[in-house]
């Protein structure tokens, strides 16, 4: 299911990117991107459909939030908002749509997620504004490629652990922060896609309908 071969756009060859489990659902502004990646994959791998296990319940907690992550969540762009004319013309189920994470809203984050048609695997796309900057710093991400999306700067990486092979995600520079397309292929998938040149095709598809540079 891994693949480590690139993703060829132009003259640019991509790396590859994932979630691993979630210890902290607390977002802050040093380990916001990677406490809101594990928690989708968490989400992903919980999910029954997956896993067996019971279906996560909706919840009606919020992470709690400071006036200054409040102010700047007014600036993020929502992710949901993507026309569902653009989401089933790359083969992504529209209504399987889903807000947040597992029920649970992130504050200063704003999240998204829907299945393929195929139902192979899980396309997030998460925005904050948190610069790709405090990606690249992370530890926690692993296998960076820089590259361009549109006209947008962007970061190609996984996310160290054991879905490192099973998932990929890009994150796109956008005025008031960054916005990431990932890509996790369920456990149950037959025949998942290598999720690098997957998330590429999707982001490259969809980056049109993001804050322009």
């Amino acid at each position: 299911m891994g693949d480590n071969s690139g993703y060829d756009r132009g003259n640019v060859v991509h790396g590859t990117g994932s979630a691993g489990g979630m210890t902290d659902m607390a977002v802050r502004r040093g380990t916001g991107m990677v406490g809101v990646v594990a928690a989708v994959g968490f989400a992903v791998a919980g999910c029954g459909s997956e896993q067996g296990a019971a279906t996560p319940q909706p919840s009606q907690v919020s992470v709690a939030a400071s006036p200054t992550s409040v102010d700047a969540e007014a600036k993020v762009w929502d992710p949901c908002s993507l026309p569902d004319s653009a989401v089933g013309g790359v083969g992504l189920n529209v209504g399987s749509k889903k807000k947040d994470v597992a029920g649970v809203d992130f504050s200063g984050w704003k999240v998204c997620s829907w299945s393929d048609s195929a139902k192979q695997y899980t396309f997030s796309v998460m925005s904050s504004e948190h610069p790709i900057a405090d990606s690249r710093a992370r530890t926690d991400f692993t296998d960076f490629v820089p590259m361009t999306v549109g006209s947008h700067n962007a970061l190609q990486l996984r996310t160290t652990g054991s879905t490192h092979d099973s998932g990929c995600s890009i994150v796109v520079e956008v005025p008031d922060g960054s916005v990431m397309f990932r890509v996790l292929n369920r456990v149950s998938a037959s025949a998942p896609p290598s999720p690098c040149p997957e998330v590429g095709r999707l982001a490259d598809s969809l980056v049109q309908y993001i804050p322009a540079n």
